[in-house]
């Protein structure tokens, strides 16, 4: 599989997108719930861990082809401000920057060249879409259907 540069630079930012994104840092800061909502705590780890998954894969995927492996960065300092914050305050972050995901991804995906990459590209955009979709469900009705 050959990858142009605007390819190369799509893995590196679906990369990016699943091993520094909020869902991650979240992930890894113990948000709170109250023990009835706890299983809610273990399905957004859940999503994280998905997301970190696919990125190792992509990572691999980037090796095997001797292509490139982008910057290893750290998370945003914003972020911080999410430390040991509630469930019900982080889901509208994470619906939020997921919609901003889905959306970049989708414009991106719009301008490749090559049926491999369209293919990732696709595979990632249904993770995400259905990763929001759950998040939605966690937050409640009111953003379920939105």
């Amino acid at each position: 599989m050959t990858m142009n540069v605007g390819s190369v630079r799509f893995l590196h930012q679906l990369i990016a997108m699943g091993s520094r994104s909020l869902l991650q840092y979240v992930s890894e800061s113990f948000p709170y719930a109250p023990a009835a909502a706890r299983s809610h705590v273990d399905r957004v780890i859940a999503l994280a861990e998905e997301e970190r998954d696919e990125a190792a894969r992509l990572t691999r995927l980037m090796q095997k082809q001797h292509l490139p492996l982008p910057r290893s960065v750290s998370y945003p300092s914003h972020f911080t401000t999410t430390n040991f914050a509630s469930l019900d305050y982080l889901l509208p972050r994470l619906i939020g920057e997921h919609e901003k995901e889905v959306a970049r991804i989708e414009s991106t995906s719009n301008n490749l060249e090559g049926e491999e990459i369209r293919r990732i590209g696709q595979a990632y955009l249904d993770m995400k879409r259905r990763h929001l979709q759950t998040l939605r469900e966690l937050a409640g009705p009111a953003t379920a259907s939105a």
